[in-house]
């Protein structure tokens, strides 16, 4: 049995006329005399979904802009101050080196502490740090990067199976990378055209038409729906500024939303600007309701990718744990819990640079270097300060 959908429930909370326009759940389907089916059920979860998923970018967002000048106006500093003192220690070393009285192996283990300081020191822009790295160490900076170049360059060609061309610029780490990136996905689109062309050749079952004329009519719709926005909205049809600049700004939202793929934003904006009703968008709905699905689907698909990546980017900024989501409280543990850890680093190297002026504690303090339970010290000083 047919029904006819009311778009706006009437449990659906009071708000602005315009509130309800910019939601996706405004679209939901609902009836009056019977329970939703199936599919009717799925389409409005699918809508429910894709709000949330939205409100969750936009909350990451917005938690994130916030958090940021406080956690740089803290952490900053301290960064700052932990470079100095790690500088102090590589200029302190080489002077010592230039004085005798360390052992062949004491000299070994205090020349491989301030290359290791010095590389990284070199690597935030550090011509000093890395002139003196290349004075100590046997291998210099550029040496070093040739050899990763190449290591890199043979891992791709291993995972390829075939050599990077030489048409290529392979000068740095990052572009033998994405070098071997692209060819990478070259060789995925090739294998899946492959398959494609492989399945043209086999009969299609009945689910795979039904799926092919559900996406072929996606498609139509989508594109019907923006190419009437496009015509109502071209600006220059429009003769007066101010409208002509709300059409622009329309058009502009517009474009964005079908290179998007987002249905919901192009039918808010046809309800926004009174191209349709709701009655309307309900009726194609109950028509087409197996391609606007589809397309519902898609687009969740899509927006729960970029949560995924927008949160694991928060969190490799603001230092949170992979287990860790980003909010507003989880940011200010973290802020706290990097703070404390910083301010007890700056405090260890400031003692070691204190006791080391004493050649007993230095030589002591070196020997710990090749100690297992001693090993973090090392790299307090060479990870830790460069996280």
């Amino acid at each position: 049995m047919s029904h006819q959908f009311d778009l706006f429930s009437n449990e659906t909370p009071a708000t602005s006329e315009q509130t309800v326009k910019n939601s996706a759940t405004a679209l939901k389907l609902t009836t009056q005399d019977s329970q939703l089916t199936p599919s009717q059920q799925r389409f409005n979860r699918l809508l429910e979904r894709i709000e949330k998923l939205k409100k969750q970018l936009l909350e990451l967002q917005v938690i994130s802009d916030a958090h940021r000048p406080l956690y740089h106006q803290a952490i900053a500093p301290l960064r700052e101050r932990e470079r100095l003192l790690t500088r102090e220690m590589v200029l302190w070393l080489d002077e010592r080196l230039q004085r005798k009285g360390l052992t062949p192996t004491q000299k070994r283990i205090a020349t491989t502490i301030l290359c290791g300081l010095s590389e990284q020191l070199a690597g935030q822009g550090d011509e000093e740090m890395q002139v003196l790295h290349d004075k100590h160490s046997t291998e210099s900076l550029e040496q070093k990067e040739q050899a990763s170049i190449k290591e890199m360059r043979t891992m791709m060609e291993d995972m390829l199976g075939e050599s990077l061309t030489d048409e290529d610029s392979l000068e740095t780490m990052q572009d033998v990378f994405n070098a071997g990136m692209a060819r990478l996905r070259e060789a995925e689109a090739e294998e899946k055209a492959r398959r494609q062309a492989r399945a043209r050749k086999k009969k299609p079952t009945a689910a795979q038409l039904k799926a092919e004329a559900e996406q072929e009519e996606a498609e139509t719709t989508l594109r019907k729906v923006f190419r009437q926005l496009a015509s109502a909205l071209h600006p220059d049809r429009e003769n007066d500024p101010d409208e002509r600049a709300r059409k622009t700004a329309l058009m502009s939202e517009a474009n964005a939303a079908y290179d998007r793929r987002d249905l919901i934003a192009l039918l808010q904006i046809q309800l926004r600007t009174e191209l349709t009703d709701p009655a309307s968008i309900a009726k194609m709905a109950e028509e087409k309701i197996a391609s606007l699905t589809r397309l519902l689907k898609e687009q969740a698909q899509e927006l729960e990718g970029e949560l995924h990546h927008r949160r694991n980017a928060a969190r490799h900024e603001f230092g949170l744990s992979s287990y860790e989501t980003p909010s507003s409280t989880s940011l200010r543990r973290s802020l706290r819990r990097e703070e404390t850890l910083l301010k007890a680093d700056i405090d260890a190297m400031q003692q070691d640079l204190q006791l080391i002026q004493d050649d007993k504690f230095f030589k002591r303090w070196l020997k710990d270097q090749t100690q297992p339970s001693h090993t973090v010290l090392l790299d307090d000083w060479i990870i830790n300060t460069f996280r």
